[in-house]
């Protein structure tokens, strides 16, 4: 059996409905604890990180199909990571490809992600690559998370 081939390229005007429909997933939502945002609201957000020159966002394909997203930027001077793989493509280990890929284009470090603590399948993929957790808190939404750093 020929394994799949996990890529990354910047996004396309194109990638963003599927990025929409990604978003509004409701299993998704739950289990990122991240409400979906309207198409507007969407769309205004897209445009304003993508003017970003902190902004990296890569579109992660398996095989030419796109199956997600991976982005990294600056908050409160720490670069970032985060990620966002379409349900169905859930327990292939593309989230996991995908953010080794990022992490060898994007070597700033240290470089830290926040989960939701019932996110077991996104804090593997973080361990898997590298992050340790270095702090359990809540965030400025009021969502229990984990901090992991790489570096």
């Amino acid at each position: 059996m020929i394994s799949p081939v996990v890529s990354l390229r910047p996004v396309e005007d194109a990638d963003l409905p599927v990025f929409l429909v990604h978003e509004q997933d409701p299993e998704s939502n739950a289990m990122a604890v991240y409400p979906p945002r309207t198409p507007e609201a969407f769309y205004e957000h897209w445009a304003t990180i993508r003017a970003n020159p902190d902004c990296i966002l890569r579109s992660v394909l398996v095989d030419g199909i796109l199956v997600g997203r991976m982005m990294t930027w600056v908050h409160d001077g720490e670069r970032e990571v985060g990620y966002w793989i379409g349900r169905e493509f859930w327990g292939h280990g593309y989230a996991t490809a995908g953010l080794r890929l990022l992490l060898e284009e994007v070597t700033d470090r240290p470089i830290v992600a926040h989960v939701a603590l019932d996110n077991v399948g996104s804090r593997r993929v973080l361990e898997h690559c590298g992050f340790s957790v270095v702090s359990e808190g809540v965030a400025e939404d009021g969502v229990p998370e984990r901090t992991l750093r790489l570096g």
